[in-house]
């Protein structure tokens, strides 16, 4: 089965009472919108949007923002679509490392700050769809990443069923992408901020493309 049918199947009921429910396990997406460094006036992409909860958030905090949006699933996108009327976002459907700026969004020279909010670890390949991101990006711009560190102290029993419960949603807990944006920064290809969301329970990272040009 293919990624974009297994999200339709996953979410064909879910996105109904996703955002109520995410909310209390989601840690640290209203933290990365508060904090997204993006000039006025300028552009956002989030790479696996979903429902649209964090674009319209971000829709409230900055109207004056340029605001797309991509997900592989048709089912979350239509969902997307009713949260985001009238806020003039733009939505596109394909997997994020597909992602073709001037045929998808009519954009040239890349983005402000592109958003991964717990979408990584729902990717099987996430490698390129990290790299699709920054690639989207204009020089300077910032890469923003919230996801799943560890399991913040969790009891060992807890940790499991934590750990058995996300795999039955797709989620895989991903220890080695710190190490991958990592070797971006040691590459001189970015510079990379972590935070600790909740005792290590998730991360936080702030991840600016470099500009070759100075």
């Amino acid at each position: 089965m293919d990624q974009d049918q297994r999200m339709d199947r996953l979410y064909a009921v879910q996105r109904h009472f996703y955002d109520a429910t995410r909310r209390y396990y989601l840690l640290g997406r209203d933290r990365l919108i508060e904090g997204l460094p993006v000039p006025a006036g300028g552009s956002v992409l989030e790479l696996g949007c979903g429902t649209g909860r964090n674009l319209a958030a971000l829709r409230s905090l900055r109207p004056d923002l340029r605001l797309c949006g991509l997900d592989v699933s048709a089912r979350m996108l239509e969902t997307a679509a009713c949260k985001l009327k009238g806020m003039d976002v733009a939505l596109a459907r394909c997997k994020a490392e597909e992602l073709d700026l001037c045929s998808h969004f009519a954009v040239e020279d890349g983005f402000d700050a592109a958003i991964f909010s717990y979408a990584l670890s729902m990717i099987p390949d996430w490698e390129p769809a990290l790299e699709a991101g920054l690639a989207a990006l204009k020089p300077g711009g910032t890469l923003a990443v919230v996801d799943f560190w560890g399991q913040g102290g969790l009891p060992v029993w807890l940790e499991g069923a934590h750990r058995r419960w996300l795999k039955l949603f797709g989620v895989a807990i991903r220890p080695e992408l710190l190490a991958y944006l990592g070797n971006m920064e040691r590459e001189g290809r970015a510079t990379v901020e972590l935070e600790s969301i909740r005792k290590g329970y998730a991360f936080l990272a702030w991840v600016q493309k470099r500009n070759h040009n100075i």
